[in-house]
């Protein structure tokens, strides 16, 4: 790998992309680094006190822009951060992150809820974690979910963890409905008044969305980069005044940010858009280019292995979220003409297809769908199919009914690969998402009163159970050998599904037992039957039993009900 060490100290790079090519770094990365101006001190490197909200399409590198700064930090800290801590939505992202860390050779630790014991940071002191929305947000809200079983003090340290690090929130559109819209506002909310920095990442930049984030951020620095063809594009219908090309001083209220344009020559394949009205026409399209790589997404599990079973012949590869995770590792290893997967793929998988057919769902989730058509650009022209099913689960309505709307008016002038061309529809289609008030000062409360402990944040579950939209629970129906023996679930559906003996539950279990030799307990995985009232409530509480203490690792299920080729069936 060719580098060369610039003036700041972190390192512009020639990498690697997916295909094994050498390109430069992107342009819009490099600026990030060029404003966050580390430079190279003694003991210390000094760094800009600066928050950013980058707007990059999907496949940009934001990845890419975490590395670069966890290497820089390998070698010391920055004045106003020890550490990185990458925030992700899924475990999938995670893996893929952690993937291009190893390439690097660099030392990290993942933290999220069932991660491997091995390789947490339990207080969040690593110099690189990555880590979920759910873990990073019941970390900062003194869960200590890397030490279940401390109840005074502890969870103070991995708090210490983040206000000495620099958190970028990948994704962070994501978080946009129920409790997690709520908690991300509080924690971006509590971490500007601390004077943590932060960077905010997202390819479908939401007027509304970003401006109510910079709101939380008053009295910072805030700089709002996005990627564009032309100038002027990313500052449409927003409060802005221009200072230069490219440079913007923006208002929200009376909230004062940058906005600032990076134009990138981005070589984007012309996608031409076409609609399907009924299911036939999608097998039929299917069938007519079986010979090309397609990649077919639906909305449900359900809906995925329905079209699984009527193409069978053409030998497709079925992926959705109820395989085993290895098992699902292995079909995106495969070299597979079709693929028919859920929003599973939607992000952090590095998979390609010249032909897409997706089902109806908002804007923001088609653009990270096709992220994955001609996603190393090997060919000048792609296929977007959208079938208009009529079916809207799990999305909101008015937000699938508007997207299609839009689509079929600008179809044949947009690019779903460049926010500066989507941008618009982003802000007229996706909602505002709703804040509950109550979760937002009870969040407050605890981050505010260092004398909260882990019990006031206990309390607040009982109520809300999570401070995400969903909670998800690992099953198993043999003693997991490693992660990839389990099949994460809604946590209500593994309850449901789970193998239970009048009053209790069957479960893997890990055995903490303590290690002075390191930070790490020793853990022993066991098979028990534990009692569970209320699964989501339950399921992360520490269990005491005899001098031994245990945690719910998987819930046990019946092993005819997994498939292989199919995954996990609700019945037998």
């Amino acid at each position: 790998m060719g580098y060369f060490q610039n003036k700041r100290g972190i390192k512009s790079v020639k990498r690697g992309d997916e295909r094994g090519l050498f390109i430069d770094m992107r342009k819009g990365i490099q600026k990030v680094l060029d404003i966050l101006n580390c430079r190279n001190g003694n003991e210390i490197y000094e760094c800009e006190d600066v928050n950013f909200i980058l707007t990059f399409p999907t496949g940009y590198g934001k990845t890419t822009l975490s590395l670069e700064i966890a290497e820089m930090l390998e070698s010391k800290p920055a004045r106003n951060f020890s550490r990185l801590i990458h925030v992700v939505p899924t475990r999938s992202l995670a893996k893929d992150i952690k993937r291009g860390a190893e390439e690097r050779k660099l030392k990290y630790a993942v933290q999220y809820s069932f991660s491997p014991s091995e390789v947490k940071s339990p207080l969040f002191l690593a110099k690189f974690i990555i880590t979920t929305y759910d873990s990073f947000l019941l970390n900062l809200y003194k869960a200590s979910i890397g030490e279940p079983f401390s109840y005074h003090g502890h969870y103070d340290l991995p708090r210490f963890g983040i206000y000495t690090s620099l958190a970028h929130f990948d994704e962070f559109h994501l978080m946009n409905e129920g409790n997690s819209w709520s908690s991300l506002l509080s924690a971006v909310g509590h971490l500007s008044k601390v004077g943590v920095n932060m960077i905010l990442s997202s390819a479908t930049p939401n007027k509304n969305i970003e401006e109510e984030l910079i709101r939380k951020m008053e009295n910072r620095k805030i700089v709002r980069l996005a990627v564009v063809s032309n100038y002027g594009e990313s500052v449409k219908n927003r409060n802005c005044k221009e200072v230069s090309e490219g440079y913007y001083e923006c208002r929200v209220g009376d909230v004062k940010y940058t906005s600032l344009e990076v134009k990138d020559d981005i070589k984007t394949p012309k996608i031409d858009i076409e609609f399907l009205d009924n299911k036939d026409k999608l097998l039929e399209v299917v069938r007519g280019n079986k010979d090309k790589k397609i990649i077919v997404i639906v909305n449900t599990v359900e809906g995925a292995i329905e079209l699984y079973e009527k193409l069978k012949d053409l030998s497709p590869c079925l992926i959705h979220s109820r395989f085993k995770i290895g098992d699902r590792d292995q079909k995106l290893r495969n070299d597979c003409n079709i693929i028919i997967a859920t929003q599973v793929i939607e992000v952090g998988v590095n998979i390609s297809s010249e032909i897409m057919i997706t089902e109806q769902a908002p804007i923001t989730s088609i653009v990270q769908r096709v992220g994955r058509l001609l996603r190393y650009n090997e060919k000048n022209e792609g296929k977007l199919y959208i079938w208009k099913s009529g079916n809207y689960y799990p999305y909101d309505k008015d937000e699938v009914e508007n997207t299609i709307k839009e689509l079929e008016n600008r179809k044949d002038n947009i690019s779903l690969k460049l926010p500066s061309s989507y941008g618009e529809v982003v802000d007229k289609v996706i909602k505002m998402p709703i804040k509950d008030i109550e979760l937002l000062n009870e969040l407050e409360r605890i981050a505010e009163n260092i004398f909260a402990t882990k019990e006031d944040l206990e309390k607040l579950l009982e109520d809300y159970c999570t401070l995400t939209t969903s909670y998800v629970i690992n099953v198993a129906y043999d003693m997991p050998n490693s992660e990839n023996d389990l099949i994460p679930l809604d946590g209500n559906l593994a309850f449901k599904i789970a193998l239970k003996n009048n009053d209790c539950v069957y479960a893997y279990v890990e055995e903490y037992t303590p290690n002075k030799n390191s930070e790490v307990d020793k853990v022993t995985l066991k098979e028990t039957c534990v009692k569970i009232k209320d699964p989501c409530r339950d399921y992360r509480k520490p269990i005491y039993d005899n001098g031994k203490h245990y945690i719910i690792y998987a819930l046990k299920i019946d092993k005819n009900l997994y498939d292989e080729k199919t995954g996990l069936r609700l019945t037998k």
